[in-house]
């Protein structure tokens, strides 16, 4: 579940993916009509099957925000309004008649990275989801590493610049502000407005958008700086790698979400950062990788935490 669009899927017992859907979300609606989504979506792919429901072993729900996986409570969501303090599974569990499962959505992409994807068959994996915002997740030994209180895994709330930009989550200096898609854009927004001449100030002064992928492009063209934006964020996605190696030594970190569509441009300049920044006598440097299963990780996760439970 997203504030954009809901994607599904059935998975066999081997993490084969034997149908998919997906779905804009009515995200002005309230919870209701979205529980009302889930239920139309599960029963869709049901149908397309040709199964019996009781072959249904349980349902994996996953959503950008706090969740409880306890109880399937939803503590906060911010981009879905509304959605604060709600017990979203039972409510979905009473319109489809399964076994609801809920989790955090970097969490679920980072189990289906660790078992079927970039991860596969290692033990230890920890995933940076990088688009609007940044989100992470934490597998060691092959499970889910939720925390004392559920909430591991807030990565993007990782303090990189402490003292600098103000975060939404009321912190200063978090990750998520300096090395997320919309943090890249914002840097060479304020650049062209503070008077840097740039291949993109003509837009940003006409008040056009301007994203990650377009500072990408401008990069590789030779724009200064667009290059010096995306360096500062390949250096702060350094820190984290480092920070990450240091305090979980997992055996490989892998890049996700949109932004990770930079590919190589974006591997290669952290992997740089990494051997300017750290020091080879503290160990091995981060393994990191490009994930591999795309916008599907999310919902082969979900399924891989109701499997597992």
């Amino acid at each position: 579940m997203g504030g954009t669009a809901i994607k599904g899927g059935a998975l066999d017992a081997s993490g084969c993916i034997l149908a998919q859907r997906d779905t804009a979300t009515c995200v002005d609606s309230g919870v209701q009509p979205i529980v009302d989504q889930i239920a139309i979506m599960v029963k869709s792919i049901v149908d397309v099957l040709e199964i019996d429901e009781s072959r249904i072993v349980g349902l994996g729900v996953g959503l950008p925000g706090l969740v409880d996986y306890s109880d399937g409570r939803v503590i906060n969501c911010a981009n879905l309004p509304g959605w604060e303090n709600v017990q979203v599974a039972k409510r979905i569990a009473e319109k489809t008649g399964v076994r609801v499962l809920m989790e955090n959505d970097a969490n679920n992409a980072a189990l289906a990275e660790a078992r079927l994807g970039a991860g596969n068959g290692e033990a230890s994996m920890v995933m940076l989801t990088l688009g609007t915002g940044v989100g992470g997740g934490i597998v060691l030994n092959g499970a889910l590493w939720r925390g004392a209180d559920g909430t591991a895994g807030e990565l993007g709330h990782s303090i990189v610049h402490p003292g600098g930009r103000r975060c939404a989550c009321g912190q200063a200096g978090c990750l998520e502000v300096y090395a997320s898609a919309s943090a890249t854009a914002r840097t060479v927004v304020e650049s062209i407005e503070a008077g840097a001449a740039s291949t993109l100030a003509e837009r940003v002064r006409a008040g056009q958008p301007i994203g990650a992928a377009d500072v990408v492009d401008a990069a590789k063209a030779g724009d200064e700086v667009a290059r010096a934006a995306w360096d500062a964020t390949c250096k702060y996605l350094a820190i984290a790698a480092i920070n990450l190696q240091h305090g979980l030594n997992p055996q490989s970190i892998v890049l996700g979400g949109g932004m990770s569509a930079a590919g190589d441009f974006l591997l290669d300049n952290i992997k740089h950062q990494c051997a300017e920044i750290m020091s080879h006598r503290l160990g091995r440097r981060p393994d990191l990788r490009l994930a591999t299963l795309g916008n599907r990780a999310g919902f082969i996760g979900a399924a891989l935490t109701a499997l597992d439970a």
